[in-house]
């Protein structure tokens, strides 16, 4: 990681204006996200983070960015230049109505040649983009599809520990045996700039380790990972703290059905599938319910963050068959859509309802597809 570490630095310490973007839902990304504003305040930068809709009850003890933004809107302003070489202007007025905006110009002497003025787009306010666990500009979605120019035109650091990321930055750290861009950050931090780390930023960055790990627990935890939080906990992060709110405020519902889902978790190595199901049954031993699945999925995805995929096929209350899915590869979720017809729920989520299909002939039905298509 060496060479992208230097020239992290380097673009670094030529911006003036940053803007993150974290788009996909979860803890790792939320935190990791915190941390990386707060350490370039304490280089001076200035920085804006695009914040997803999504909030976290259990980050309630962590302090937030102030400098958030929802969306990409009026990042950049358009210029009317004249050249005022042979004609000056000596005076402007502006009139607004519902559907227009009026700009009167008056010239010096008689009237304005059109070959004295251009209207061109201004330079972005931002002069460097830090993306955050997106394997790839597509995966962005909306926020790329709807503002490409500013994604072609500014410098862009690409921090992932995705294998499938396509190390599209200027300057890319992908570490694919981290256990998240939280463990990614503190390694870049205390390699670069070990006196900035404070409070703040070590909480955060324990945090987005603790969850993606499960605790320490999952196999993606290495010795690094370890030493690594350590260091934070020496940069006074407060372990008890963060595992009281990540997980004792978790209903024993909701982990009963998270009990009975890993119990009978499934893999597909070859095409990097984990997934399980959930009958009705199990709602009624675990005293939960349907809308508890997808926050379990979106768990599963953290535990096994090398699996593309992930999947629950559950039964809902009017006996039909519903698969969520989770999908990080923008090119698998296409062929997916092309196989049935899906439910957008979010970003990386799509839901499959299937009437008259038990549980059994769900799965059986949808990896038939899958098998038989280039998933």
């Amino acid at each position: 990681m060496l060479n992208s570490e230097e020239d992290f630095k380097k673009l670094i310490e030529k911006s003036k204006e940053v803007l993150i973007i974290s788009p996909e839902n979860s803890i790792d990304l939320e935190v990791s996200s915190y941390a990386l504003v707060y350490f370039l305040e304490n280089l001076n930068k200035k920085t804006t983070l695009f914040s997803s809709e999504k909030n976290f009850s259990e980050l309630s003890f962590l302090p937030k960015p102030i400098h958030t933004i929802k969306n990409l809107n009026g990042l950049r302003d358009f210029q009317l230049i004249f050249n005022t070489q042979k004609n000056k202007i000596v005076n402007i007025k502006t009139k607004k109505s519902e559907n227009e905006y009026i700009i009167n110009i008056t010239p010096e002497k008689g009237v304005i040649n059109p070959r004295d003025f251009s209207f061109i787009p201004a330079k972005f306010k931002f002069d460097l983009i830090i993306i955050l666990g997106s394997p790839s500009l597509e995966n962005l979605g909306d926020i790329y599809l709807s503002n490409t120019d500013l994604f072609f035109e500014i410098p862009k650091i690409n921090i992932d520990f995705n294998p499938s990321n396509e190390n599209y930055g200027q300057v890319n750290i992908v570490d694919e045996t981290a256990s998240s861009v939280s463990e990614i950050l503190a390694e870049l931090f205390f390699n670069n700039h070990p006196n900035l780390i404070d409070k703040k930023i070590s909480q955060s960055l324990l945090t987005g380790i603790i969850s993606a790990t499960e605790s320490f627990q999952i196999p993606t935890t290495s010795p690094k990972t370890m030493n690594l939080a350590a260091q934070l906990i020496k940069k006074e992060a407060d372990q008890p703290t963060i595992v009281r709110y990540l997980y004792r405020n978790k209903e024993l519902s909701f982990l009963k059905l998270w009990g009975r889902i890993m119990a009978r978790l499934n893999w597909d190595k070859d095409r990097k599938i984990v997934w399980s199901l959930i009958s009705q049954e199990d709602f009624i031993q675990s005293s939960s319910s349907e809308n508890m699945v997808l926050p379990i999925l979106e768990e599963i995805q953290k535990s096994f963050p090398q699996n593309q995929t992930c999947l629950i096929v559950y039964t809902n209350q009017k006996n039909e068959s519903i698969i969520l899915i989770k999908i990080i590869d923008e090119k698998k979720m296409m062929i997916l859509k092309e196989i049935y017809p899906c439910q957008k729920i979010s970003q990386e989520i799509l839901k499959i309802k299937m009437k008259n299909k038990n549980l059994i002939e769900a799965e059986k039905e949808l990896f038939k597809k899958i098998k038989a298509s280039e998933f």
